[in-house]
């Protein structure tokens, strides 16, 4: 028995050595960058790209890293983004790479969780997700609609701030009305009492969340109302 507990808490120690010697191996790109990193069971790969645009609004440099799977994939596309001069990176990371430990040590700038409304979380993705927020991101960027996910996930120490999205009369940033289109969504917002609205090409009515937390991501690293509107509009999904 006390075999088997060895050798099951020897993976992960493997995985996170992997990572400490891919980030030295790289010259720690990271530590120049600063890295957004979205998660959560829907909607983190259009939250990064909605993010992605409205930081390439300010900053033609920057990159994007869509579901890495493992952390030669991940440093790899970190450095060469790196190499290119850029400030920020935005990643969007499933819980199997997060529980994988492929961000160990890796710096957060802004630890994003995606909302769609489905519900609470199974315990493999929670456990999976809290990953990311115990790394101590500058800041960290929930839903306050639904309680049981925003009192787990909060409980996460930041360096700066948590910030928070959705109807409740406390968010940051407040949901206040939508519209769903055949051809895309629509939704109005106030943030630190501007109102203002968003428009994205993907139709569905989980977009609003996707918008409303990628909204708070711009404002995170200094994006002004009109970089996250313009940076929102110009993504265009592709249509399969």
């Amino acid at each position: 028995m006390a075999e088997q507990k060895k050798k099951s808490g020897l993976k992960p120690k493997l995985q996170k050595a992997k990572a400490r010697f891919l980030a030295t191996y790289y010259s720690n790109p990271g530590n120049d960058l600063k890295v957004i990193a979205v998660t959560g069971a829907n909607g983190r790969d259009t939250t990064a790209h909605f993010i992605y645009e409205i930081v390439k609004s300010r900053d033609a440099k920057t990159g994007l890293i869509l579901d890495p799977k493992t952390s030669t994939e991940l440093y790899k596309q970190i450095y060469k983004i790196w190499k290119t001069g850029a400030d920020h990176v935005v990643i969007s990371v499933d819980g199997t790479a997060l529980a994988n430990h492929i961000f160990y040590g890796l710096p957060i700038y802004a630890a994003v969780l995606t909302e769609d409304g489905i519900g609470a979380p199974d315990t493999s993705d929670r456990d999976a997700q809290s990953i990311l927020f115990n790394t101590q991101p500058y800041f960290s960027i929930l839903c306050r609609d639904d309680n049981i996910k925003y009192d787990f996930y909060s409980k996460y120490p930041t360096k700066t701030a948590t910030f928070t999205y959705g109807h409740d009369r406390d968010c940051d940033l407040r949901i206040n009305r939508q519209k769903l289109y055949k051809m895309g969504t629509e939704t109005n917002v106030t943030y630190s009492g501007r109102s203002f609205d968003m428009a994205t090409y993907v139709a569905n009515e989980a977009a609003v969340n996707y918008m409303a937390a990628a909204a708070l991501a711009g404002f995170a690293i200094g994006a002004d109302i009109d970089s996250i509107v313009d940076g929102i509009a110009n993504y265009e999904p592709k249509i399969n």
